[in-house]
C-alpha cells in the first residue's frame, strides 16, 4: 500500500449531509473532525456530536500493559500515541485502519449509516492467543458545529439504559439537544459509567487558520468487552433511534481506479436530501452548508455527465420556486436560515437557467419544458423585481448598484466592503444574462409568445452592447467590470485579467465570435493556467496574491486575488474546447488531472479536491478540504475531453 501523510484527513457522508471527518493518525487537528456531526439535529446548527472512540487494550496477566490506539495533542504533547501501532490505513470504500499488537491484529472501519443519523465503527479482532479485555471509551463535543466547548456544569452525565440486559445507553447531555445514543453489537459488553472531562484538547488547523484552538471533551464512561476468541463487532452511536442492525463484518476495501471513477465517488458524497425532502449539495465539507451558487455549478457535473437526469430534476425543482420568491420579495441578497440556505447573489438565478440549459439536452422535452415557466418567471423578476439594485438595460446589459454587498461568485466582504469589488457591469454576470435570455427566447418563440414578444428585442440588441461595453483591442480580452455609463464623470473599466471572461466563450450561447474567443482564451491561457486550476488574477498585476495562507484577513485578501480554483477548470474546458478542439483540451488537462489524482491519492482529504490551491508553485492546497464544485467541474471537463 502507498505510504500517506499521517496528517491527511478522509470522510464519510450520509443522504442528510451528516458526516464523519478526521485524520489518518486520528489526531483531531480540526473543530470539525468527528465520528458523527449531524447535519439536522433538530435545533440550531449542525452538532458536533462525537470526536472519537479510544479503544484501550490489556491482555490477561499484564493489568500494568495498556495499548491505546486514538490520539490527541495537547499543544506540548501529544498522547496516546495510538498511530505507532498503525501499519496500514485505506479510505476506499471506507476508511480503515488496520492495527498490529503483540502479534494481535485489529481492524478498525468507520461507515455512516444510510437512512439515519447513526455511526457505525466495525471492529475485527484477530490472532487472540490469550484473554483480552477490550475497552471503547466514546470522546463527545455535543457542541454547535462552528463552536468549541470547555468544561462546564450544564452538562449532563446522567447514563439512561435503553433496555434490560441490552448494551445500548442513552445521555441527554444539554437542554433541547437530541439524545445520543450508543451500544454494542456482536460481542458482549457493558458499560461502565465513568465521567470525566479530558481537558485542553488542541485542534493546530484552527490556530494556523487565526481561530480559538483549545477545547475540553466529555467522556461519558466506556463499553468494556471480554475476549478469548478472534471476534468481529460493531460500536454505533447516533440520534433518535439507531440504525436497523446490519451484519457486522467488515466490508472489502475498493478503490476505482479511473479518474473519472475516483470523481464520481467523490462527488456522491456531496448530493444530499434534507428530512424534509429539499435536494441539494453541500458546497464542501467540513464547514460549508447548501448554497444555491454551489449547487447550480456542481449540478451539471455531479448529475448530468453520471447520467443521474432525476436527481437534477429534484435539485432544480426544490430550488425554482424559491429562487423565484428571492427575486420578487427579497431581492438578490438573499438567504433563507430555516432551510439553511445561502441564495446571495445575482449570479445565482442565472446559474440556475444554465444548468436548465444543461438539463434540457439530457431530459426528455416533456421534462425540460417543465422548467421554462420557472426560467422565464426569473428573468421577469430580474427585469421587474423589487431590488432596485439592480437594472436591466434596454440593450440587453444587467447592471448592480455600488455598494456594501457582494454579488457574483467572487464574494469576500471585509469590514463590510468587497475585497474584489465587481458593482456596476461585471462580465460573467452579463454574459450569463446574455446566455439565459437567448435560451429563453428560443424557447418561447414557440411556447409563449408574450415573453418571446418582450424580450425578443433586447436579445437582438444584446450581442453588439456587450461587445461595446466589454472588448477591448489594446488588450486583446474583455474587461472584467465596467462602472456604466463611458461617458459619465468618474467612469472607470477594469481590465484586470481574471477568469471570468470565460463564460462569454464557454456557455452555449455566446456574443463573441471565434476569432475574439481565441484571444480570451490565449489570455487566459499565458497568465491564469497552472498545474491545478486557473489563477483569479494575473500575477502581473498589483493586486496579486500567490499564498492563501494566515488568519482571515490574509486569506480573504488572497481569495480571489490570484488564490488558483478548480472548478474553474470546468468552463475553461468548454472555452479550450469550442476553440481548439478535443484533441488540444486532452493536451492540456493530461498533466493537470495528473496533479489533481495525485493530489487525491496524498494531500489534503483522500479521494477529494480541495478548494482552492496557492497560485504559486507547488500550488499548495486550502481552504475546504473536500470542495463539491472542485469536484463537480473537474469531473465535468474529464467527460468533456473524452468527446
Amino acid at each position: 500500500m502507498r505510504k500517506v501523510d499521517p496528517a491527511c484527513e478522509w470522510l464519510e457522508t450520509n443522504r442528510f449531509g451528516s458526516f464523519a471527518m478526521g485524520s489518518v493518525d486520528r489526531i483531531p487537528r480540526r473543530k470539525y473532525h468527528s465520528l458523527l456531526t449531524v447535519r439536522e439535529p433538530g435545533h440550531g446548527e449542525a452538532l458536533n456530536v462525537l470526536v472519537d472512540i479510544g479503544e484501550y487494550l490489556q491482555f490477561s496477566g499484564s493489568e500494568d500493559r495498556l495499548y491505546m490506539l486514538n490520539a490527541f495533542d495537547f499543544g506540548d504533547r501529544v498522547e496516546p500515541k495510538g498511530f505507532n501501532h498503525l501499519v496500514q490505513f485505506t479510505s476506499n470504500p471506507h476508511p480503515r485502519w488496520v492495527y498490529e499488537i503483540d502479534g494481535l491484529r485489529l481492524e478498525r472501519v468507520v461507515q455512516l449509516d444510510s437512512k439515519t443519523d447513526t455511526v457505525r465503527v466495525l471492529y475485527a479482532v484477530k490472532g487472540v492467543q490469550k484473554p483480552l479485555r477490550l475497552r471503547l471509551r466514546p470522546f463527545a463535543a455535543c457542541r454547535p458545529i462552528h463552536a468549541l466547548t470547555r468544561e462546564n456544569p450544564f452538562l449532563n452525565g446522567a447514563v439512561q439504559n435503553e433496555g434490560p440486559g441490552s448494551s445500548e445507553v442513552s445521555f441527554g447531555f444539554y437542554d433541547k439537544l437530541p439524545r445520543i445514543r450508543m451500544r454494542v453489537r456482536g460481542a458482549n459488553a457493558r458499560f461502565l459509567s465513568r465521567g470525566e472531562w479530558v481537558r485542553d484538547v488542541f485542534h493546530a488547523a484552527e490556530k494556523e487558520r487565526g481561530y480559538p484552538a483549545h477545547e475540553d471533551l466529555y467522556a461519558p464512561g466506556e463499553f468494556e468487552i471480554e475476549l478469548t476468541q478472534d471476534a468481529t463487532f460493531a460500536f454505533e452511536a447516533g440520534i433518535g433511534q439507531l440504525a436497523e442492525e446490519l451484519p457486522v463484518g467488515l466490508p472489502k476495501d475498493s478503490s476505482p481506479r479511473t479518474l473519472i471513477g475516483k470523481l464520481e465517488a467523490a462527488g456522491e458524497k456531496f448530493l444530499i436530501s434534507t428530512k424534509g425532502g429539499f435536494q441539494s449539495v453541500i458546497a464542501g465539507y467540513p464547514w460549508f452548508g447548501h448554497w444555491g451558487r454551489d449547487t447550480f455549478i456542481s449540478l451539471p457535473g455531479l448529475c448530468l455527465e453520471t447520467g443521474d437526469v432525476k436527481r437534477a430534476s429534484g435539485i432544480l425543482e426544490s430550488y425554482g420556486e424559491l429562487i423565484v420568491e428571492a427575486l420578487q420579495t427579497r431581492g438578490i441578497v438573499c438567504d433563507f436560515p430555516d432551510k439553511g440556505l445561502i441564495l446571495t447573489g445575482l449570479d445565482v438565478p442565472l446559474l440556475y437557467i444554465r444548468a436548465v440549459q444543461l438539463h434540457a439536452a439530457r431530459a426528455t422535452r416533456t421534462g425540460f419544458s417543465g422548467f421554462m415557466p420557472i426560467v422565464c418567471r426569473i428573468l421577469n423578476g430580474l427585469r421587474h423585481g423589487v431590488d432596485k439594485r439592480v437594472r436591466v438595460t434596454d440593450d440587453g446589459g444587467i447592471y448592480v448598484q455600488p455598494g456594501p454587498w457582494t454579488t457574483t461568485w467572487m464574494d469576500v466582504l471585509t469590514n463590510g466592503q468587497p475585497v474584489t469589488p465587481r458593482a456596476g457591469f461585471a462580465v460573467d454576470i452579463n454574459a450569463l444574462f446574455y446566455n439565459a435570455v437567448q435560451f429563453a427566447v428560443e424557447w418561447a418563440k414557440v411556447n409563449d409568445a408574450a415573453f418571446a414578444a418582450e424580450w425578443g428585442p433586447l436579445a437582438e440588441r444584446a450581442e453588439q452592447a456587450f461587445l461595446e461595453r466589454f472588448w477591448s483591442d489594446d488588450y486583446g480580452y474583455l474587461a472584467d467590470c465596467v462602472s456604466g455609463d463611458s461617458k459619465a464623470a468618474g467612469a472607470w473599466t477594469d481590465f484586470s485579467l481574471r477568469p471570468n471572461q470565460l463564460w462569454a466563450v464557454a456557455l452555449p450561447y455566446s456574443p463573441l465570435n471565434r476569432s475574439r474567443s481565441e484571444l480570451v482564451v490565449a489570455a487566459v491561457r499565458k497568465d491564469l493556467l497552472t498545474p491545478v486550476g486557473l489563477r483569479t488574477l494575473s500575477p502581473s498585476d498589483p493586486k496579486y496574491r500567490g499564498r492563501y495562507s494566515g488568519g482571515p484577513e490574509s486569506r480573504d485578501a488572497a481569495y480571489h486575488q490570484g488564490t488558483v480554483w478548480p472548478w474553474l477548470l470546468g468552463i475553461y474546458a468548454d472555452a479550450v474546447h469550442k476553440v481548439d478542439g478535443v484533441e488540444k483540451l486532452k493536451q492540456e488537462l493530461e498533466p493537470i488531472f495528473k496533479r489533481l489524482a495525485a493530489h487525491m491519492e496524498g494531500e489534503g482529504c483522500l479521494g477529494q479536491l480541495s478548494e482552492v490551491f496557492d497560485g504559486e508553485a507547488p500550488h499548495s492546497p486550502g481552504g475546504t478540504p473536500a470542495q463539491a464544485w472542485s469536484v463537480a467541474e473537474v469531473l465535468r471537463a474529464a467527460y468533456l475531453q473524452k468527446l
